[in-house]
C-alpha cells in the first residue's frame, strides 16, 4: 500500500539523490574494472594485479548502499502478514508505525556497533595486501549505511504517523 501522496522532506530528497549518485558511480567503477581485468586477462594474457583488490571497494559500497536505497524507497523485504486482518487503514498505519519503532531500535543498537567496528578500524588502520590502500574505506560503509537506514527508518515512521492523522477514522483498507 504505497502511498503517492506522502511529500518527501527536502533533505530526504537530496540524500536519495545523493545515494543515487553514488550507487551509479559504483556500478559503473565495477563494471570497468571487471570489463579492463577481462580484456587483459584473456585478450591481451597479461592480468593486472590488485584490480580485483581495488573492486572490493565500489562492490562493498554497492552492496551496503543498495540496502540503503532499499530502505529508502521501503522496498525491502516485509511480510505483512497481520495487516490481512486489518479493516481500517488507521489501524495498518498503526501498525506499520509500532514496526517503524522496532526497527529503529534494532537499528540504534547495530549503529552503536557499527560505531565501535569504525573506532576499532580507525585504530587498527589496515591496508590492503598488494595495493596498500586503507581499508577504512570499506569497513567506514558499515557504519554509515546503518546510520543511514535508521535516519530512513525514522523518516518512515514519521510519515506513517502523519498518515495516520491525515486518515478519517472510518476509512477501510483498500481491497486488492
Amino acid at each position: 500500500m504505497q502511498n503517492p501522496e506522502l511529500n518527501r522532506w527536502k533533505p530526504i530528497v537530496l540524500m536519495d539523490r545523493i545515494l543515487d549518485c553514488v550507487i551509479v558511480l559504483c556500478l559503473i567503477t565495477v563494471a570497468l574494472l571487471m570489463f579492463v581485468q577481462v580484456v587483459m586477462r584473456y585478450v591481451f594474457k597479461s592480468p593486472i594485479m590488485g584490480l580485483e583488490e581495488l573492486c572490493y571497494f565500489p562492490t562493498t559500497w554497492l552492496y551496503l548502499f543498495g540496502a540503503v536505497k532499499a530502505s529508502s524507497e521501503k522496498n525491502h523485504l516485509v511480510a505483512r502478514v497481520l495487516e490481512i486482518f486489518l479493516k481500517k487503514r488507521r489501524a495498518v498505519y498503526v501498525l506499520r508505525s509500532i514496526a517503524a519503532v522496532f526497527s529503529s531500535g534494532v537499528l540504534m543498537w547495530l549503529t552503536y556497533w557499527g560505531y565501535d567496528y569504525l573506532k576499532y578500524a580507525l585504530r587498527r588502520n589496515k591496508q590492503t595486501d598488494m595495493l596498500f590502500l586503507p581499508w577504512l574505506y570499506v569497513e567506514a560503509t558499515v557504519f554509515i549505511s546503518i546510520f543511514l537506514m535508521l535516519v530512513y527508518t525514522i523518516v518512515e515512521f514519521i510519515e506513517y504517523m502523519r498518515l495516520y492523522a491525515k486518515t478519517p477514522a472510518g476509512t477501510p483498507v483498500d481491497a486488492q
